[in-house]
């Protein structure tokens, strides 16, 4: 199968004048690296093949890719072995993480020419500012597994790249020979889903097609998630999202209300093949059972995926430790079953694009029910300018005004170094329980529209000289410019000069100028310690980490710098010791 592949596709120039066996391992190795992205990413033979950096000075990277249509930057390490006895080495798998680590540090001069190659394309994934998933592949073509120790090289850097109580940032696959052939015949065609669903209080519509609508049980919807996965959602246009604003709400009612499920979620819409309903229940539409075959979830695939891993889920496994079967039983969530057996051609498409193009709440829209948010925008209105907090307005640009997300990341960098990380890790956290703090440090009675325009002035000017601060000499200024420029505005606010932001005898003019010395002062000592003490960290996962921002702070910040700035940290658990005191943190 590689061989019919790939073997015109396949770059082996710098193998000419070698032995034909040699060169046709080394082929085979290649061709399993490009076949990994091919699978896993979804991209042609073609641009399978164009991923290939194998070669001298590869730092044990075969392949890497960016993938910008999900956010995935792949890197592959692979080997054949034509006895089918010898998996990747330890020695491998630590050069290949150390070979991932030089590139996500940015230091693409120890690579050979086919990395350098591709420098556009890793810099766009290293400057992006969006959640980017680094996936980490081994893959080789003998029976064993890759030993324990091989393993643990490629997991522990996984671990360094994730950070706590955030969305997976890293993942490591470990392929044999078996789960390679398991990948390649697990795209064929799958196999086609049938579910009997039990509904009650149901009703039906025949024209123009056949469907049905009610009550599903939660602990039967469970069911579905534990006996087929994703696969009951595999014409979705989005997966299960295990970390989200939305399925956070979900997790929240389930564990706390489950009976108020029913009354707080938009409900399921499933297509199938047919749908016959069955003489259980008749007559009468208080309780239906109705055979579906060839099922898919196309609206709600959240819903299913969080009841399915937070709900009991029987026969000896369970899916939470904290909830009982009994907590569900009068739990409901509303389901739509649609018939495609009388539809037109391409209408199963148009469902699914239909019900997912709908608007959606997200946190933000919390934030919007805030007074003090009415009160600041009426505020901005009375000086001129516009103060935009609810979705759907287009957000104002220069003198005309801010919207609520510049307002969050100002206060929440002038407020504490942890705030700063927040803003950039997870911002939407700040605005979803408007009743308690964080949100209430940041935006309270005691905010005027003077204070936070001041603010957000600063911002302003911080991330116009950091535009300038990127094309320095200093090390790593790109990425450092891009990722920590949260933490390097926290630094600026408890500069002496910009500290006084808040007061009515400073001008707008001075704070700003201050703004901008002080980052240009900052900015070359945050690279130097950074080049110091963490030359090899993935700035995109130190600067959503609290407690390594925190320490680069202190240790920056000048005597009198460092002090308590309002902000609470109860709700951050992590940085809390069991007493309910802050750790010290001792500067390495």
């Amino acid at each position: 199968m590689l061989e019919q592949t790939f073997s015109s596709l396949v770059d082996m120039s710098d193998w000419e004048d070698r032995r034909a066996e040699d060169v046709r391992t080394a082929f085979l190795s290649r061709s399993l690296a490009a076949l990994c992205i091919k699978m896993l990413a979804g991209i042609n033979d073609q641009a399978a093949a164009r991923t290939l950096v194998d070669g001298f000075d590869d730092s044990g990277i075969d392949a890497l890719f960016f993938d910008q249509v999900n956010d995935a930057f792949y890197f592959v390490q692979s080997k054949w072995n034509n006895a089918g006895n010898k998996p990747i080495s330890e020695a491998a798998s630590g050069k290949f993480a150390d070979g991932v680590r030089d590139i996500l540090a940015g230091n693409l001069d120890r690579f050979n020419a086919k990395v350098k190659a591709k420098e556009n394309e890793i810099l766009s994934a290293l400057r992006a500012s969006r959640l980017i998933t680094i996936v980490l592949i081994t893959v080789h073509s003998a029976e064993p597994e890759i030993g324990l120790h091989g393993r643990r090289k490629i997991d522990d850097l996984v671990t360094e790249l994730n950070v706590p109580s955030l969305p997976e940032q890293a993942r490591a696959i470990h392929l044999n020979q078996e789960e390679v052939y398991r990948l390649i015949t697990s795209f064929a065609k799958p196999a086609k889903i049938d579910v009997p669903i039990t509904l009650s209080q149901f009703g039906f519509t025949e024209r123009p097609f056949l469907s049905y609508y009610g009550r599903a049980n939660l602990i039967e919807v469970a069911g579905w998630w534990r006996d087929y996965g994703r696969s009951i959602c595999d014409r979705n246009i989005r997966h299960f999202f295990h970390r989200s604003d939305v399925n956070d709400a979900l997790r929240d009612t389930l564990l706390s209300n489950p009976e108020y499920f029913w009354y707080f979620n938009n409900g399921i819409t499933i297509i199938c093949d047919s749908v016959v309903k069955s003489l259980t229940g008749s007559p009468g539409t208080a309780l239906g059972l109705f055979n579906c075959k060839g099922v898919s979830v196309v609206n709600g695939a959240q819903t299913v995926g969080v009841i399915g891993t937070i709900l009991p889920q029987g026969e000896g496994g369970v899916a939470s430790e904290t909830t009982k079967v009994s907590a569900f039983e009068h739990s409901w969530v509303q389901v739509r079953i649609i018939s495609l057996e009388k539809c037109p051609p391409g209408f199963d498409r148009q469902i699914t694009q239909a019900t997912n193009f709908q608007n959606a709440v997200v946190r933000r829209d919390f934030a919007a029910m805030d007074p003090v948010q009415h009160r600041l925008a009426t505020d901005f209105s009375l000086d001129g300018r516009r103060y935009v907090y609810k979705s759907g307005e287009e957000d104002p640009h220069g003198d005309d005004g801010c919207s609520i997300t510049e307002a969050t990341q100002a206060l929440g960098c002038a407020a504490s170094i942890e705030l700063a990380v927040q803003v950039k890790r997870e911002i939407s956290e700040l605005w979803w329980k408007i009743d308690r703090p964080p949100y209430t440090e940041l935006f309270n009675d005691h905010l005027t529209s003077i204070r936070l325009w001041r603010a957000v002035r600063i911002l302003r000017a911080v991330d116009e000289e950091l535009q300038k601060l990127r094309r320095s000499s200093a090390a790593r200024a790109d990425m450092i410019a891009v990722h920590l420029n949260r933490a390097l505005l926290h630094l600026v606010f408890r500069d002496p000069a910009v500290r006084q932001y808040s007061r009515d005898d400073v001008t707008e003019d001075h704070l700003t100028t201050s703004a901008r010395d002080a980052i240009n002062e900052i900015f070359p000592r945050v690279a130097a310690y950074i080049e110091q003490k963490h030359p090899y960290d993935y700035l995109a996962s130190f600067c959503k980490n609290r407690e390594k921002c925190a320490v680069m702070a202190t240790a920056l910040l000048k005597p009198g710098q460092v002090e308590a700035s309002g902000a609470q940290l109860s709700f951050l658990p992590e940085m809390i010791n069991p007493d309910g005191q802050t750790p010290s943190l001792d500067i390495p």
